[in-house]
């Protein structure tokens, strides 16, 4: 019996080494060096970091915008979850030097030599940044700056917290010494200021091929210092541009502010309740082939090849004047408003959507800016469009504002009751048929 029972144990033993063995090897990445471009794309508004390995053959930046590329050595790795590759920089990040070539129709049209630059955002609302390139001299000063910056906030931060310490320690003397059996005999010690955070954040100097091209095909390669062609390096280059451009709106509902709407096509329609207050932020919108910015955003992108377009949100247009109009005449115009959200505490559980102003904001910065329109139920429709500095209409800014009617509730409880009222009448009318007496003919 004990001879069985250590069998067992050693049976159990060996089997959860086998599942231990499995699922190391199944948590196992296989990683491979390759050479890859790293892309930081221009965008409107802003800039996307990605990188194309081996398997993507084809790079998409956006015409006319500063766009910038560079080789790298790095290990990548297959990730069946997305079925695409994923690169390791932290474990290698090497630049490849040399010089960019670019040809087009077999001709090359332009050389560019690598060079330092810098990318730098400013936090926009709670999800969103501008983001500023710096290129050359300005991207190591900028950078100098930044690290400058971040220096005198820690030391800042560091002297915050001391003095903090102190002025704890200080409340409590203050405290004991004037307690409610003693008269208080001096003014309570001032409390520290926090200092205010870095408004930026940097991804640091780097270096890089700055681009900025017209529309058109192109292919790309890296020679290195005695002029041959780095491996790999090989690649082509669509540069392409919007359709058109137009006026968009974010449609920020006082209730539900966190989930904004986004209103881009001419024939959209922006809805509201009765009552409520809507506040409109006009941004320039650019219509991209979808397909190609698809690959912009990432290059090794599956999805099926389509000739649709998408609207692409970009720059908030500011300095210009909304006008209101009702019945072909205008009823109000409103100026661009900075606003704050605060957060009801309680059992009133939400958000109250305030003006800003320094004093009371509580920030530095408002949480968003938008033109106010207050919806009236006795007004069931709207125009809005935006007025430049000069008074005239800004071209595609026109929408088309809704204020669907209320139904009661009763109304909405009656209307499914009505096809059972008809064909309770009909049973009835054919049961009363039935029951009366029939001529029998003899």
């Amino acid at each position: 019996m004990k001879r069985l029972t250590t069998m067992r144990l050693l049976g159990l033993v060996f089997l959860l080494a086998l599942l231990g063995s499995a699922t190391a090897t199944a948590q196992q990445i296989d990683r491979k060096e390759a050479v890859v471009y790293g892309i930081n794309a221009a965008v409107p508004d802003g800039y996307v970091g990605t990188f194309a390995p081996p398997s993507a053959p084809a790079l998409y930046l956006l015409a006319q915008q500063i766009s910038v590329i560079s080789l790298r050595k790095t290990f990548i790795y297959f990730w069946p979850i997305t079925n695409e590759y994923q690169a390791d920089w932290e474990v290698l990040n090497q630049e490849i030097t040399g010089n960019l070539e670019i040809s087009r129709n077999g001709e090359v049209v332009q050389r560019v030599a690598p060079t330092d630059y810098s990318i730098q955002y400013t936090p926009q609302k709670l999800t969103q940044a501008s983001a500023r390139l710096f290129v050359g001299p300005e991207a190591v000063k900028a950078q100098s700056d930044f690290v400058g910056r971040q220096q005198a906030y820690q030391k800042a931060s560091t002297d915050y917290y001391a003095a903090e310490q102190a002025w704890l320690a200080a409340m409590d003397e203050f405290q004991a010494k004037n307690s409610n059996d003693a008269p208080a005999k001096a003014t309570p010690p001032p409390e520290p200021v926090q200092p205010a955070p870095i408004s930026i954040y940097s991804n640091g100097l780097n270096r890089g091929f700055p681009l900025k091209l017209n529309p058109g095909n192109y292919t790309i390669l890296i020679r290195d210092t005695q002029g041959k062609l780095v491996p790999q390096s090989e690649r082509s280059l669509t540069v392409f541009t919007p359709r058109r451009t137009a006026v968009g709106y974010t449609v920020v509902p006082e209730t539900r502010w966190t989930t904004p709407d986004q209103v881009n096509d001419q024939a959209d329609v922006v809805l509201g309740k009765g009552g409520s207050n809507l506040y409109l932020e006009p941004l320039v919108i650019r219509e991209y082939p979808q397909r190609a910015y698809a690959f912009l955003q990432n290059p090794q992108y599956l999805g099926n090849d389509t000739a649709d377009w998408t609207w692409v949100n970009g720059e908030a247009i500011k300095g210009a004047t909304l006008e209101i109009t009702g019945a072909d005449q205008a009823i109000d115009r409103r100026s661009l408003t900075p606003y704050k959200v605060n957060q009801l505490s309680g059992q009133a559980l939400g958000y109250e959507v305030v003006k800003f102003t320094p004093s009371t904001g509580g920030s530095a910065d408002p949480d968003f800016e938008a033109y106010p329109v207050n919806l009236k139920p006795s007004q069931s429709s709207y125009t809005v469009r935006l007025l430049g500095p000069d008074g005239r209409l800004i071209p595609d800014s026109t929408r088309l504002v809704r204020v669907p009617a209320t139904v009661a509730l009763s109304t909405l409880l009656l209307l499914p009751l009505l096809p059972l009222l008809g064909g309770a009448i009909i049973l009835s009318r054919r049961r009363l048929r039935m029951r009366m007496p029939r001529n029998i003919a003899k």
